[in-house]
Order: structure tokens, then C-alpha cells, then sequence
């Protein structure tokens, strides 16, 4: 996947990650913008890929946390790297000041 290269070169440049979604974003404007000016162009739009059809559950009924199967024989910690400690703080200001 061509974002994964463009993040560590991005990363090398000091580029926050918080600006790697929009950096990958900006790119494929002009092809998404191509492909809706086609649409637009063709009369009898045959253009347009086909539509995805969704074929999972229409409906599931919610079940509990501690009534669910256990799946995996360990648990996952959350540990927060160094480098994100700015932002795990600035997180928990966030919350502090919704209170």
C-alpha cells in the first residue's frame, strides 16, 4: 500500500500525524473529481461502477459484554508510547473540560 511509504516519508519529514489523513486525502481529489465529472458528462451514465451490495446481517440482537464468548486466551493492554503522550494528555484535558 502506497500510504504506508508516503506515512514513514511524511514521518521523516516531522509532517504530524495528524496531517497524514489529509496529506493521503489531497491526491485522489483530482481522481475522485475525474471520475464525477465522466458521470456527469456521459448521458447514459455507463460510466459509474456498479453498486456494492451489502449481504451481512440485516439485524443482530445486542448481547452484553459479560455475557459474550471469550475468543482470545489473553488481553490486549493499551501502552502508551512516548511519543504519544502529548496527545494522550491533551485527550484527557479534552474530557476534563466536557465535565
Amino acid at each position: 500500500n502506497v500510504d504506508f511509504y508516503s506515512g514513514v516519508i511524511y514521518k521523516a519529514l516531522g509532517i504530524p500525524t495528524e496531517m497524514f489523513t489529509v496529506l493521503f486525502a489531497l491526491p485522489r481529489i483530482a481522481g475522485w473529481l475525474a471520475h464525477w465529472t465522466e458521470f456527469i458528462d456521459d448521458p447514459d451514465n455507463k460510466i459509474v461502477r456498479p453498486r456494492q451490495i451489502y449481504k451481512g446481517y440485516r439485524k443482530r440482537d445486542y448481547e452484553a459484554m459479560d455475557k459474550r464468548a471469550k475468543k482470545v486466551d489473553y488481553e490486549l493492554d493499551y501502552v502508551i508510547e512516548s511519543k504519544d503522550v502529548r496527545r494522550e494528555v491533551s485527550l484527557e484535558f479534552a474530557k476534563a473540560a466536557q465535565k
